[in-house]
């Protein structure tokens, strides 16, 4: 099989924070050249598994995935077929490894604990998230060094402009990723969004409003 182009980070609107379906998240990838995404949506598989029903009509190879809440942050699981049950970080990577599945520390200096233990625990390290700082993706990318972990790229996107600001090569046999096509930070305003997505699918219109006006007090015109 050709090497496939990826973005390894998407959430659908199995997650909390994001509208887009599994379907619509799929065709995007066709259209903007990936073939291969990887759904990881917060706390499970649902949107990866009904993602890759759409894989053969799009074309493109879709990983089930998850982005499992822990007790010293997320930890991503690639290639599941069955829900994460557990919360502290080593029962979810060991969940993840008793499938099958391959186990990514994601934006490690993003709300995470322990980077430095957990780093020795996983597969991959995300050293390139568009909803990261160059900064913090430089982190990334030393920790991964220091761990001798291979790095992994993903947009972390939560719509639809979002998917492929992230584009790198992989061989799946075996699962290797290699060199980054493409890559493209987001914008600030786009992590607004998905905070802005999660109130409205929570019925929290007051707090909604509350952010509104914080943002646009803060914009400068």
């Amino acid at each position: 099989m050709d090497d496939l182009i990826a973005d390894f980070h998407i959430h659908s609107s199995y997650s909390h924070d994001s509208f887009m379906s599994p379907e619509s998240i799929v065709k995007r990838a066709k259209k903007v050249g990936l073939t291969c995404i990887a759904i990881t949506d917060h706390g499970t598989i649902a949107g990866g598994v009904e993602g890759k029903k759409e894989a053969g009509r799009y074309g493109v190879e879709v990983i089930a995935g998850a982005e499992i809440k822990t007790d010293c942050g997320d930890i991503i699981g690639l290639n599941l077929h069955r829900e994460i049950g557990a919360t502290s970080w080593q029962a979810v990577i060991s969940e993840i490894h008793a499938q099958g599945g391959i186990v990514v520390l994601p934006h490690p200096y993003h709300d995470h604990d322990s980077v430095e233990e957990i780093a020795q625990c996983v597969d991959f390290i995300e050293c390139w998230n568009s909803r990261c700082t160059p900064e913090e993706n430089k982190k990334a990318g030393s920790l991964a060094n220091r761990s001798g972990k291979k790095s992994i790229y993903g947009s972390d996107a939560h719509s639809i402009s979002e998917i492929g600001l992230v584009k790198v090569r992989l061989q799946l046999n075996p699962f290797n990723v290699g060199e980054v096509i493409f890559s493209l930070p987001t914008p600030p305003w786009k992590i607004r969004t998905s905070q802005i997505i999660s109130l409205v699918k929570k019925h929290e219109y007051r707090q909604l409003m509350h952010q509104g006006g914080r943002f646009l007090w803060k914009k400068k015109f």
